[in-house]
């Protein structure tokens, strides 16, 4: 069971953006607190280096946390799934201003489909906006 898991958690962490071994660590840390970047490594099956410079870069990212515990360091996952669900909103919201702006830059000259995407974009934008809004007090 804590396999299958695991395995869908990494799939969820990959959409988000993680690398390979960044999907995996995180996986196997939001199921299992307090493990060191040796037994992450074995666990993971990657080289100690790998693990450590992955460690290193969820740490910096904010998504996991480093305690030493009996003399030597053990990390545990920090992250917050509104927080990456956030995230994710607020890079498609900012995409679809982006497309925005460009549709209007266009300008009337591209009538037809383009007119039809603005609609599309301008209902998208509002939906996500509105979603964020009725979510945050």
């Amino acid at each position: 069971m804590p396999e299958r898991v695991r395995k869908k958690l990494r799939e969820m962490f990959i959409h988000w953006g993680f690398g390979e071994t960044e999907a995996d660590i995180s996986a196997i840390l939001a199921t299992r607190d307090g493990l060191t970047a040796r037994e992450i490594s074995d666990e993971v099956g990657c080289a100690y280096s790998t693990a450590i410079n992955s460690l290193n870069q969820l740490r910096r990212m904010g998504y996991i946390n480093r305690a030493k515990q009996n003399r030597k360091f053990v990390y545990s996952f920090s992250t917050d799934f509104v927080s990456l669900i956030n995230r994710d909103a607020q890079k498609l919201i900012q995409g679809f201003r982006d497309l925005s702006r460009e549709i209007h830059r266009a300008g009337e000259n591209y009538r037809g489909k383009i007119a039809e995407l603005k609609k599309k974009v301008e209902k998208a934008l509002q939906y996500l906006e509105k979603e964020r809004t009725e979510e945050c007090p």
